[in-house]
């Protein structure tokens, strides 16, 4: 307790102060491979942290890689890609409710014209072992 009181007189309690925010990422690389991968087969996130799992088959799912998971919550808060509808899906014998990530039309349109792109060529010409 602040000793603080609001409008009404009521006690204030200490806001709740969450740890530092994760540096953004900036590996395009691992971006576009994860656009590609929601694009294409497709993630979900289960449970109340929505860890991100990679859909293997209709509805069986793997855990994703922990800077593949950290890379697709970037996308969903800058609205990259999008929460979906509960469905079960099934990982080591276990059946579960998850939301299926959806790539909205821009994304995907984005992602084709970053793959089209030439690869800048490197300016230091490397020697031959």
């Amino acid at each position: 307790m602040t000793g603080a009181v609001d409008l009404f007189g009521n006690p204030v309690d200490e806001p709740v102060t969450t740890g530092p925010a994760a540096p953004p990422i900036n590996d395009m690389t691992l971006i576009e491979k994860v656009l590609q991968v929601a694009e294409n087969t497709g993630y979900v996130l289960v449970g109340p942290s929505e860890r991100v799992y990679h859909l293997v088959a209709r509805k069986t799912i793997e855990v994703a890689p922990r800077p593949e998971e950290e890379a697709v919550h970037q996308l969903l808060t800058v609205k990259w890609l999008t929460k979906g509808g509960v469905h079960v899906y099934t990982h080591h014998g276990y059946e579960g409710p998850g939301n299926a990530v959806l790539v909205p039309k821009a994304t995907k349109v984005k992602a084709r014209q970053w793959r089209s792109l030439a690869p800048i060529p490197c300016s230091r010409k490397r020697k031959a072992s």
